[in-house]
């Protein structure tokens, strides 16, 4: 799995979190909030959205994922997004207020920052997102778990940008760290092949470096997250502990434990970590589509969620997997009056290809099965960096129509008009009076 696929569920838990809230279920330790009394400041392009965001709006929200997008749209070297906040956060900002999207957090290789300053290689390039090197993992063997130290992170790596990173997302209403779940930082760490090679063979070992990452590492670095950025809950990506990446069984044996066990190890100092992207659902081979699979998916999902009512529908093909199932599995839940939130995504490449019919028809079809029963949140998953921007302006529009509340009772008579919008270096122009991102 490349780190475009890793990087989705990096913001999950806190995007499951404001499905909650703009269904007025309530605020949260993870509960966005836009500041009242915004103005529009040519010079910050974080009000920009924060006007937009602080708009009154009943609908389905619709969000993104796209780091790597913003970075291409905007022209900003991939050295300068993934080492700068400032640049990260203001750039994102800017192109979620284009889009109209209905959150804007900057963030970039959630994968990388505690494996790269506990002393993981990393590849770098002009024009992608910083990803480990696995031809070269800093646990090469079982003796090298002796490396496994907590750093000084306030000096170490990219812990640093990432650190601001998160301080400046408060501002736009997030007051939420970011962290590297065990398992996936175990498979940064040590590679995927060896690490599943460890689970069969030296579970020993396997069980030591995680308990490693969950007890001592991971810890550490929350409680300096709490003190630097003055959060008190953080959410952690797992894109590596998915199925078929890795069987439900060993989901259940050595995902689930440590998520756990992290968990209650931050809770001593009042940190809430709450690890998640696990058992999603990515089978890619259509044919293989099985529903007593995914229903057990969902089953872990419960676990490693805390037993919140939401369910994921991830990275897999949802554009072509049958929604039957999802509500048969759901059904106990309607009968017994539970209005589950259900957070879709919208395949990065259907985005990506399109057209633009086939992307709006599909929004449309989440909306009028999912979006009547359930809290629905639409997603678009990372979006690849060449992605046309009308494909993303379609699939905001269709949201944005399709999905205002009450829902129409049939969707089939609602006129959708997909904006004809201009090039975001104009939008750009326009909004800083020709001053440009100031990057």
């Amino acid at each position: 799995m490349g780190i475009r696929g890793l990087l989705l569920r990096s913001a999950l838990p806190l995007l499951i979190r404001l499905s909650t809230i703009m269904a007025k279920r309530g605020s949260t330790p993870f509960a966005i909030k836009i500041k009242k009394g915004i103005t529009l400041d040519s010079s910050d392009p974080k009000t920009w959205w924060m006007v937009h965001a602080a708009q009154k709006h009943s609908r389905i929200p619709i969000m993104a994922l796209m780091s790597d997008h913003s970075m291409f749209l905007a022209g900003v070297p991939a050295k300068k997004f993934y080492s700068d906040a400032r640049v990260n956060v203001s750039t994102t900002a800017a192109v979620a207020a284009y889009y109209g999207f209905d959150s804007a957090s900057g963030g970039g290789d959630t994968y990388n920052y505690e494996a790269e300053a506990l002393g993981q290689r990393l590849i770098y390039s002009d024009n992608a997102m910083p990803t480990a090197d696995f031809r070269d993992p800093l646990i090469k063997e079982p003796k090298d778990l002796t490396k496994l130290k907590a750093p000084d992170w306030l000096n170490a790596g990219r812990i640093r940008f990432i650190l601001d990173v998160i301080k400046l997302n408060k501002v736009l209403g997030y007051k939420t760290g970011k962290f590297c779940a065990p398992f996936s930082l175990a498979v940064t760490l040590r590679s995927y092949p060896k690490l599943i090679k460890d689970l069969k063979k030296n579970p020993e070992f396997a069980r030591d470096l995680f308990t490693v990452l969950s007890d001592e590492i991971l810890p550490s670095y929350l409680k300096v997250q709490k003190k630097y950025c003055g959060i008190r809950a953080a959410t952690g990506a797992d894109a590596w502990a998915v199925f078929p990446n890795l069987s439900l069984d060993l989901i259940e044996k050595w995902v689930v434990p440590y998520a756990e066990r992290l968990f209650n190890n931050c809770l001593d100092f009042g940190m809430m970590a709450m690890s998640a992207g696990g058992a999603d659902y990515c089978e890619e081979r259509l044919e293989k589509f099985d529903k007593d699979i995914l229903f057990k998916c969902f089953d872990i999902q419960k676990k490693l969620l805390s037993n919140m009512p939401m369910f994921v529908l991830g990275t897999g093909r949802w554009h072509e997997y049958p929604l039957e199932p999802v509500i048969e599995y759901l059904a106990p839940y309607k009968a017994k009056g539970i209005r589950i939130a259900i957070i879709t995504y919208i395949n990065a490449r259907l985005v990506r290809d399109g057209p633009v019919e086939r992307i709006v028809d599909h929004i449309k079809h989440f909306i009028d099965v999912l979006g009547r029963d359930y809290n629905l949140a639409l997603i678009l998953s990372n979006i690849p960096a060449d992605t046309p921007p009308r494909h993303v302006h379609a699939a905001v529009a269709a949201a944005h129509t399709y999905g205002q509340l009450p829902l129409a009772s049939h969707l089939d008579e609602v006129e959708l008009t997909v904006p004809q919008r201009e090039p975001f270096h104009e939008y750009v122009e326009k909004m800083s009076a020709g001053a440009g991102l100031s990057i």
